[in-house]
């Protein structure tokens, strides 16, 4: 089978700048290169109701789950980490990576309204303004407990910051917050400045990421 290459191009401040073609879905490049994957994220369609890009999609392609997990991972190579826990619902798919490739158990923050035992709750804004409530068990966080926190992107923080609020209420330490990317707003700000943290975006896309367009979005349209 034959693999199309990336196109490298030089940006103004010399930084190479990735160009992809359009990727099929399963194809794996002879260069993966940190952020290879993120060419294989697919814009939105569907209108301002929804999130502006579709991540799930890199999820499709083993090779590049995998990436993304080293990627994420990375930063925490000296940690001790006991436990991964997802946030509903996104978060589940990588975080569940996460924890099987550190060999450690996952725990699900849910959203309100899903556990059918006891648990501790807490109320927070999602990235769409919508006011929401999410859930943990009470019988799995306590002191001593060391907690990476995973979801799929953080874009205000408001999601975020209510997970590291029930994992801290209940005793338990957050270790760091991962995800494929930390956006710059307040709210991803003040994870950066108060958290360990790892993301897929390499520094030349991080403006793209801020402005809630990808070049490789333009591979899509041809």
């Amino acid at each position: 089978m034959q693999i199309e290459k990336h196109h490298i191009i030089i940006s103004e401040s010399s930084r190479p700048v990735l160009c992809p073609k359009k990727m099929d879905v399963l194809e794996v490049p002879a260069n993966r290169q940190k952020g290879w994957y993120l060419s294989l994220m697919a814009p939105n369609t569907k209108g301002p109701a929804f999130a502006w890009l579709d991540p799930s999609r890199l999820y499709c392609n083993p090779q590049a789950l995998a990436d993304c997990v080293k990627d994420l991972l990375s930063p925490f190579d000296s940690d001790t980490i006991d436990l991964v826990a997802g946030i509903d619902a996104m978060g589940f798919i990588l975080g569940a990576s996460v924890a099987s490739t550190l060999g450690k158990g996952f725990l699900a923050i849910r959203k309100a309204g899903h556990l059918c035992v006891a648990t501790q709750s807490q109320n927070y804004t999602d990235y769409t303004g919508r006011e929401k409530t999410m859930e943990v068990r009470l019988d799995v966080l306590k002191p001593g407990v060391r907690v990476l926190l995973v979801d799929q992107w953080i874009e205000t923080g408001g999601t975020m910051k209510a997970a590291i609020q029930l994992v801290e209420r209940l005793g338990a330490t957050v270790v760091g917050v991962a995800a494929v990317a930390i956006e710059n707003t307040e709210g991803g700000k003040w994870v950066k400045e108060n958290y360990k943290f790892s993301h897929c975006i390499p520094e030349e896309l991080q403006s793209q990421i801020d402005q809630k367009y990808l070049n490789s979005f333009k591979s899509f349209d041809q």
